[in-house]
């Protein structure tokens, strides 16, 4: 395709997540990155140098989106194992691998959580100026956190340190300058926890709180006035409870959310994102057997409670989005699909609900909703096409070969599985 060419998706069955319906033998045409129209096939003009996909009996999806995952990491089992072996150089490398492969399940967008100093915000720029297939990326940075956090505790910790994952400060002034630098290093959003977390030992309390009220108030102040969402690991509901008190915008987790903390939420317009995949991937008897017996007690703790919570989350009204935990224990990059399946299976959304988690709810949930998560005019031309319906079938999401392309910033990217965009050859003009 040529720079001023459009992209012409014809004759799909659409699905309006804003709605929650499927609108049938529609018409979309991108041009620059955006979506200039949706309509009926009938009022369709061609013109010359249009490429054209014929989506006849097909579902056109928005690009999906992954809220949570951790790029840098693949998922071993043995994750300290892994990081003291590895090169950080290597992790340039690895990030793209997995980015490459959320894009090639459908999900166009993926907001990182956490990755070593730079990883990231430079990964960004390589694949925003098209050098190579990826999705868009929303990241963190290091993160900010607390003493007392898994980041600041056990072996992880000395490597996390070292390899700058981490920035470990206490009180108002110091947290409203660790947002400004994160901000500085290229991060969209600051990541953070109030509650320790599942893969350490009982010094890393689920159930701690581990700041104050006024330094949570002052990270989300001086995020939003920078233009950035606050995102928050919190298990504990005393930890849930204080980030919703203090205006955090997303829940990583929620695994012990009680009614009182999911009716707070509910009234602030905050959202979980449950990780369901990622304490699911825990509890498999191949990687819990390989856990100390101290981690696989808050494993199954956590497995048994998560799922409650979120179902009452859902059934309260909370809002929810998806994203896996990716590079936890045997939870790999690319399998983002399971966790649509498990909001359906194990949490009690229909597959309108949980399609609708997976784009629109993602796209409101990190601001990126005035771009993405909907097929609309004006909109950047981020779509999925599908074989076969997951309104019908959730399962579908799960295989990408159900998809038999997909598009972001109006170029194919991916087909069938298989990544198909490359970077132009630029062509050598001799006098």
């Amino acid at each position: 395709m040529s720079q001023d060419s459009r992209l012409v998706i014809k004759s799909g069955n659409v699905f309006d997540s804003i709605e929650g319906k499927l609108k049938e033998n529609l018409t979309i045409v991108s041009k620059h990155r955006e979506i200039v129209w949706v309509g009926d096939e009938g009022s369709f003009e061609k013109e010359e140098n249009d490429k054209i996909i014929d989506a006849t009996g097909k579902t056109v999806l928005p690009g999906m989106v992954e809220c949570h995952v951790h790029l840098s990491g693949v998922g071993d089992s043995q994750y300290e194992r892994e990081m003291l072996r590895t090169k950080r150089d290597m992790y340039n490398f690895m990030a793209l691998d997995n980015a490459q492969k959320h894009l090639v399940s459908g999900f166009t967008c993926v907001r990182d959580a956490g990755c070593y100093k730079g990883i990231v915000s430079s990964l960004k720029r390589v694949l925003n100026n098209g050098l190579f297939a990826g999705p868009r990326l929303v990241g963190a940075e290091t993160g900010i956190w607390q003493w007392g956090n898994q980041e600041t505790i056990g072996p992880q910790a000395l490597i996390d340190f070292d390899r700058e994952i981490s920035v470990v400060t206490a009180g108002v002034d110091n947290v409203k300058y660790a947002v400004r630098d994160q901000k500085k290093l290229g991060a969209d959003y600051i990541k953070t926890a109030t509650t320790g977390g599942v893969l350490h030992g009982m010094e890393s309390k689920v159930s701690m709180v581990l700041w104050t009220d006024e330094e949570l108030a002052a990270m989300r102040e001086e995020a939003h006035r920078l233009g950035m969402h606050v995102g928050c690991h919190a298990h504990g509901d005393d930890g849930i409870q204080a980030a919703v008190r203090a205006g955090i915008d997303t829940i990583e987790h929620g695994s012990f959310m009680s009614e009182e903390t999911a009716k707070m939420m509910v009234e602030k317009g905050t959202y979980v994102i449950p990780t369901r995949l990622a304490i699911v991937c825990l509890a498999s008897s191949s990687v819990h057997k390989q856990m100390p017996p101290e981690v696989q007690k808050k494993i199954m703790e956590c497995y048994n409670q998560a799922r409650e919570s979120h179902r009452m989350a859902l059934e309260k009204g909370v809002k929810i989005a998806i994203g896996t935990d990716a590079a936890t224990p045997g939870n790999f990059h690319g399998c983002t699909g399971l966790e649509v399946k498990l909001m359906v299976d194990d949490i009690g959304m229909t597959p309108v609900q949980a399609m609708q988690a997976a784009t629109i709810e993602g796209a409101r949930a990190i601001w990126l909703d005035d771009k993405i998560g909907s097929i609309e005019k004006g909109k950047l031309a981020d779509i999925v096409i599908s074989d076969k319906n997951p309104l019908e079938n959730i399962d579908v999401v799960v295989d990408p070969k159900n998809f038999s392309h997909v598009i972001k910033d109006g170029k194919i990217m991916v087909e069938r599985g298989n990544i198909t965009y490359f970077s132009p050859i630029q062509k050598i003009k001799l006098d």
